[in-house]
């Protein structure tokens, strides 16, 4: 999405502050076993303990509990596992991203007090939810244990098979041993406490409500936050004169930047409608359907004699005309038989694999013969998840009801359509429909031609509802970054320097 008008998102939010989790951008990782680490870290990052046990340390200032709290507010904590997890996370992203955060004493301490602010601006505003008695409703506690539900079966599922595999290779302990075993050692390292796999799964339902506590209080503070009149104005020109200028020069980010905000609008707060329309933009409507798989080695080998033929076939066709004889006449004949036989083969090969999904798409035609609603048939048998939706997204109402954008006049950096869609697309009149194609991946399409788009200023009167969504959602984040400020100076906040200095040291490479 090209920059605008608008605030932008930035790593290493926390949840209190509106950005999200820290963790958020940790989720690939180049082991399976660090893979699932790092999800449970995004859980894990709103841990608030209790109390705490003895606050011994080692020589190094390191606590030998790693439950003891680096912050506190009442009976709200920060653990020290929590602030190393969150530390050394950030830390191998940062590095990923080529800075150094560690690179001397002075940089340390600034990187070490970010990181702390996120994990207690959490702390803090969970406090003042329990203070004042906010709670989360029924509903809202079945969703988050229900979320939980969902992660803590993936934890499961790939902290099980570490386990399998470990006991492939060294089978002196069982596979159920080595389970206990990681699950003891990542609780450990994110909570400071060993745990079964059954108290983690309690601890991790009992943080995921806090994290859905405090995103609910936020929300609940943040409703009696407004904007005026003026504010919507004021956005809006200043939006609108950076779309003239981005679009002048650069129409074919259009496509790009509406769709985000179709897409994503409410969902991400760097999502803003396009103001200005260029020309030479449409709506269209596709049914498509995805095979599944490959169809094996046997066929991708057929594949390649058959290319082995051609050319071999080619090369004896030019020689004779070259030398205006027909000395390679019976074996040319020999390569396009073998060649239409080998073609056969492939045929049925490829036929029978593309069956199940050729009848599918074949129903969505008839219906569409039969005089039912493009868009009602596409939204039962498409298979693009920005129309139909997946477990993560819910689908595109825009892209349902009015389609996506497409342009014959330009190409789109992100997710552009294939040259095969827009040729058959010009040919198309508006609200006439295609047969059935397959596109150069393999997918097979219906594709409707849908309006053009009116070209020119979009009316703040036609995106009012939006922009003031936006303008507010702004707004509450100024707002509520202000209490958050105020809430911060809070001298009920007990900081235990030693324990936050010792973390780390060892980085440093002054």
């Amino acid at each position: 999405m090209i920059a605008t008008n608008n605030n932008r998102r930035k790593p290493g939010c926390s949840a209190a502050s509106g950005c999200g989790s820290i963790f958020g951008s940790f989720s690939q990782k180049t082991s399976s076993f660090m893979r699932v680490v790092c999800i449970i870290a995004a859980a894990a990052f709103l841990l608030c303990f209790s109390g705490c046990k003895n606050n011994d340390k080692n020589k190094n200032d390191v606590p030998n509990d790693k439950t003891a709290a680096v912050a506190s507010i009442g009976d709200e904590t920060v653990s020290y596992a929590l602030y190393t997890a969150a530390f050394d996370s950030y830390l191998s992203y940062m590095e990923q991203m080529g800075y150094d955060p560690v690179s001397n004493e002075e940089e340390l301490q600034k990187f070490r007090d970010w990181v702390l602010e996120y994990l207690v601006k959490d702390m803090v505003v969970l406090y003042r939810a329990k203070e004042e008695g906010f709670k989360l409703s029924d509903e809202q506690i079945a969703e988050s244990d229900a979320q939980a539900e969902t992660e803590l079966k993936e934890i499961y599922d790939e902290y099980m098979k570490t386990a399998e595999e470990s006991n492939a290779e060294d089978d002196s302990k069982t596979v159920q041993q080595y389970f206990d075993a990681a699950i003891a050692e990542l609780s450990e390292y994110y909570t400071g406490k060993t745990m079964t796999y059954d108290e983690y799964c309690e601890e991790y339902k009992l943080e995921l409500r806090n994290t859905a506590l405090i995103e609910a209080y936020k929300e609940y503070v943040c409703k009696d936050f407004s904007v005026t009149d003026a504010d919507i104005a004021d956005w809006y020109e200043k939006q609108l004169e950076s779309d003239k200028e981005l679009y002048a020069s650069n129409p074919e980010q259009y496509k790009d930047n509406e769709e985000y905000f179709e897409k994503y609008c409410g969902i991400y707060d760097d999502a803003v409608p396009a103001l200005v329309v260029p020309e030479g933009y449409s709506r269209i409507m596709d049914i498509a359907v995805i095979p599944e798989g490959e169809l094996g080695d046997d066929y991708k080998k057929k594949n390649e004699q058959l290319d082995s033929l051609r050319e071999e076939c080619t090369s004896l066709l030019f020689t004779d005309a070259l030398n205006g004889d027909g000395a390679n006449s019976e074996r040319i004949a020999q390569l396009i038989s073998d060649y239409k036989t080998l073609q056969a083969e492939c045929d049925e090969m490829y036929n029978k694999f593309i069956e199940p999904y050729r009848a599918k798409i074949d129903k969505a035609f008839a219906e569409l013969e039969g005089g039912a609603d493009f868009a009602q048939v596409m939204l039962k048998y498409t298979e693009n998840e920005y129309v139909a939706g997946s477990d993560s997204y819910e689908g595109c109402e825009t892209f349902r009801t009015k389609g996506q954008l497409i342009s014959t006049e330009y190409s789109s950096s992100k997710g552009d359509w294939s040259s095969t869609v827009k040729e058959i697309y010009s040919l198309l009149k508006p609200g006439e429909y295609s047969n059935v194609f397959t596109d150069a991946d393999g997918s097979l399409h219906i594709i409707y031609r849908g309006a053009d788009e009116t070209p020119g200023e979009v009316k703040l009167t036609d995106v009012i509802d939006k922009v003031t969504t936006i303008v507010k959602a702004t707004s509450d984040t100024e707002a509520w970054d202000e209490l958050l400020d105020t809430w911060m100076d809070d001298a009920g906040i007990v900081y235990h320097k030693d324990l936050i200095a010792s973390v780390g040291k060892d980085y440093v490479k002054e």
